[in-house]
Formats: C-alpha cells, structure tokens, sequence
C-alpha cells in the first residue's frame, strides 16, 4: 500500500507494520505482552481529509465507497468521497436551510438495506437516508424518554445498530425497585444505582421494545445526606476496579456481548440462540491484599487532592464575593498553588502567597491578551513518526502564548449569601470488596467492523507504549488479531475490507484517516 503525502504542515502519513517486517526496535523496558497474537502497529493512511472538522463523533461507509462523517462539534453532517478531499454537505449547521443538522450533536445509526438514521436529540426528529445519503422522510424517534441513551456522541451508552429483524439495538438502564418502606412525609427519596442494564431493540413500525440481553455495568454507591440548613450533599464511593460488560451489534446482525467477569463474547442470533466462545487469551493479573489496599490508597489521595483544591478556590471566591471572613478551620497545604483566575484584589487566606507568575483574572471590561513566547524559551520539537495531537489549554505542550489574564463569569447580585463550600468527602469502596483480578474491559470499549470482526479495547496489565491497543474477535470467536493505533488517533469507523477510519487533531482541527489493513 502506497501512502500519500500531503505535507510535513497536515499530517504525516501512516502505514500497516507486520511483526515480520523490519522495524524499529521497542524502547528499554517496553513490555510485550506474551499471551495471544503480537501486536501490530497502524503506521500509515492511504488518505487523509483536509477539511476542517470541529470533531468527529463517527463516520458510516457507504455502498459506493463514500464516507460520512458526522461532525457534532460544527454540526455538519458530510458526504466525503475515497480520497476524503470531495466533501458535499448532507446536513448543514445553517438554520435557514432545509437541510438543517439542528442545534445539538446528533446520531448516525446505520440501518436496514444500507440506509441510515440521523438522529437529533432536540427536536426528537429521525431523519433517514437512503444508501446515496439522499434525504428520503423524517420520522419522530421511537420513544423521547430514551433520546440520550442513543444519542451520546462519546458512545458511553454503546453504539446503537440494527439487528437481523430490522430493530434498532441500544442501551437502557435496569430500574431501581421502590424502597421497601416508604419514607416519612416530606422526605425526599433517592432510588440506588443500578448495577445492570438490558440491550433491547425496537420496532420502529409497531415501536414494539424487546429484551435481548444484560449487561453490568459500573454500580455508583450514593450517600446523601440533609444539613440542618435543609441543603443535600451527595457522597459517591468510588470504586477503582469495576466489573463491566460490552454489548455490539455485528455487521450480519447478530448482537455480541463481552462478558468481563471471564472475558468471553455471547452472541444473540437472529433465530433467538444463543452461543458462547470459549475465554478469549488474557494476561489476568492477581492482585493480593496488599495490591488492594494500595489501589484504594492512591486513589484516596488522589481525589483528597483534587477536592482539596477545589475546596480552597472556591471558598477564596465565596469569601470575597460575599465579603465573608474564612473559617479558623481552613489549612492552605504545603506547595498549594490555586487556578489561574483570581482577582488581584481578593483577600487570601492566612499562609497563602501567589507566585510571581500568577495569572489572575481579567477586570471588568478588560479583554484578555496573549503574550507570544521568549525566542529560544520552547524547547526543540522531537522527531515523531506521527503528529502529537493539539493538548488542552493549560496542559504541557499546549499551543503557545500566555494570557494576560483570565475572563471571569458573569456573577448576578442580589438574592441570599449561599451557605459556605465544604470539603467533599472521599469514599473509596473498601480493599475487601474488591475482585481479585484486574477487569479486562474499561467502558465504550467494543465496536464491530463492517467485516464481522468485534474490535475490544482491553486495560492491559502493564503499560504498553504508543496508542490504543484493541483485540481482534473474528466471525468464528477467536483472537485472530491486535492492533495499535498510533499515539494521539481515535477509531471512529469502519468499511468493508478491512477498512479503518480513525481521526487526529493538529494546531487547525480534527481530521479523518483512511486506512486498509492486510
């Protein structure tokens, strides 16, 4: 495969290596995993878009080889041909048009016979498109109480399909049971989280709705609790290592689903049966009592860290926009630096003193300027095979310049003092309810490819250097494959033939990457 090259200023193209091959040796240290097939690396694209994407939520093949893209972030919907350079615009973010995409990122769901749904979350409109991305009608969506249960861009619900009998496929959550004795009169009550949910798939004609299967999912454990003032505080305990299960719908329209307890795959046929593989290859990874209580250490200390900071930040703020003294009890901890954004005038508490180079937040009417770098002050770029992705502000490696201050929200006056902030607690579920193994899969992990392949993205024992690894499950429920993608991609999609579209960031935007695996 040939790759194309479309300037050191885009992206650097990125091809296929076998373990065959030669190729550059792993760093010192790196660690290969030993069970199951090596990993082979994504190093180049046959094509890369040069349209400028706000973001990309997911793209859908097209029978002609075309590609749609949906663009949440700039709210297009659009048409890009095989080499991503021809772009028509299918639904467009401009409200005057006929064609609008609406005011919210919306959902593609491809289905039946090749044709797709757009959905959009606001006007709970369903529009559907024929397999040449041709507006043929616009439906209402099939039940509005589940709108963001299919229409969350990030898939954290899963990715709805269309199985085998023509129904739409998706996520909803289990419903918590009343409680067992009412509470007394005038006191509110807060139903637990579910630790389950059903897949179930729907009718769009009769919008008749069927149980397919359950998965688990990450159970929140909530405490809540009434201060004297009447105000609620919600406590979550955190739970480090969750059980979780995957769900997919197959390109033949079979439904899958990734059991985490013992890292198998399920897959619901179209005649009703149900099969089983056999536990996909997996490094389990024991963890002693020991290993428990550490995990649950570090986490402790971590989120007491974070609250700790936003505690403080927000009382200096409540102090000085209420002209409220501290409370005696309020210790500043040792190397605490507050957010950018505090006005120069604000009283600190005792034992705070802001470095030098504080940014501090802009005075009303005064915009922010950026201050460019001194020559020299940023270090020498390192030689990568592939882009780094554009970091978030404030992060290192983020885009250069410094403020010269930070803009403030807009505050309303009036109204009642709110009561002061408070330390939120942290509660961490204890070492003993931990499993003992390492879970195989984080959330929004498996995708299936238009070639019957499941895609699982699995949280390795140990670190492995570069991008995102994912194993392979081929159409007889083998791992007949590992892939990584390279630093800084996403996959957002695929094509027949073992077509993979994956997206990247630079300093312009994001853009869409071809590539045809061997």
């Amino acid at each position: 495969m040939r790759a194309r090259a479309l300037g050191a200023a885009l992206l650097a193209p990125f091809v296929l290596v076998s373990p065959g091959r030669a190729q550059t040796p792993p760093p010192p240290g790196a660690v290969v995993p030993v069970i199951g097939p090596p990993i082979r690396k994504i190093a180049t694209a046959s094509a890369i878009s040069t349209e400028l994407l706000g973001g990309i939520n997911t793209v859908v093949e097209l029978r002609d080889g075309r590609v749609l893209v949906n663009d949440g972030v700039r709210r297009r919907l659009l048409a890009m041909d095989t080499t991503l350079t021809k772009v028509d615009i299918i639904l467009d973010s401009l409200a005057e048009v006929a064609n609008t995409y609406g005011t919210r990122s919306g959902t593609l769901i491809p289905y039946r016979g090749d044709s797709l749904l757009f959905v959009d979350p606001v006007s709970y409109a369903m529009v559907v498109l024929d397999p040449t991305a041709q507006i043929v009608r616009v439906r209402s969506v099939w039940r509005v109480q589940d709108t963001y249960l299919f229409s969350a861009p990030t898939g954290y619900y899963g990715w709805p399909g269309a199985d085998a009998k023509g129904r739409i496929v998706y996520r909803v959550p289990a419903m918590p049971a009343p409680p067992k004795v009412a509470p007394p009169a005038g006191v509110p009550y807060f139903p637990p989280e579910p630790d389950s949910a059903f897949i179930v798939g729907i009718d769009l004609d009769t919008r008749k709705l069927d149980t397919l299967g359950a998965v688990r999912i990450p159970k929140s454990l909530n405490t809540i609790k009434q201060s004297v003032e009447g105000y609620f505080t919600f406590t979550t305990t955190l739970n480090p290592l969750p059980t979780t299960d995957e769900w997919a719908v197959m390109s033949n329209g079979d439904v899958a689903f990734v059991r985490g307890r013992d890292y198998r795959v399920e897959y619901l046929h179209g005649d009703g049966t149900m099969t089983s593989t056999q536990r996909l290859p997996f490094e389990w990874q024991r963890l002693s009592d020991d290993d428990k209580q550490k995990l649950v250490d570090s986490v402790k200390n971590v989120n007491q860290r974070q609250y700790t900071v936003s505690y403080i930040g927000a009382m200096i703020r409540w102090a000085n926009m209420y002209k409220r003294p501290y409370p005696p009890s309020l210790k500043i901890p040792d190397g605490y630096v507050p957010t950018p954004g505090l006005m120069k005038a604000w009283r600190l508490p005792p034992g705070l003193t802001l470095p030098p180079t504080y940014i501090y937040g802009c005075p009303p009417g005064v915009e922010p300027t950026m201050t460019p770098p001194a020559a020299g002050a940023a270090a020498a770029p390192i030689p990568m095979p592939m882009p780094m992705p554009t970091p978030m502000p404030g992060s290192p490696g983020a885009l250069s310049g410094t403020p010269s201050c930070i803009p403030q929200p807009i505050v309303v006056g009036g109204g009642n003092v709110p009561p002061p902030p408070t330390l939120r607690e942290v509660s961490v579920l204890p070492a003993s309810e931990l499993p003992d193994y390492r879970p195989p899969l984080p959330g929004a992990a498996t995708r299936a490819d238009a070639d019957g392949n499941l895609w699982i993205r699995t949280i390795p024992p140990k670190p492995i250097p570069g991008g995102t690894v994912y194993d392979i499950i081929n159409a007889q429920g083998e791992l007949a494959d590992r892939l990584q993608l390279p630093p800084g991609y996403a996959l957002v999609g695929f094509g027949k033939g073992k077509v993979v579209y994956l997206s990247t960031r630079d300093a312009k935007g994001f853009h869409l990457a071809r590539v045809r695996l061997k």
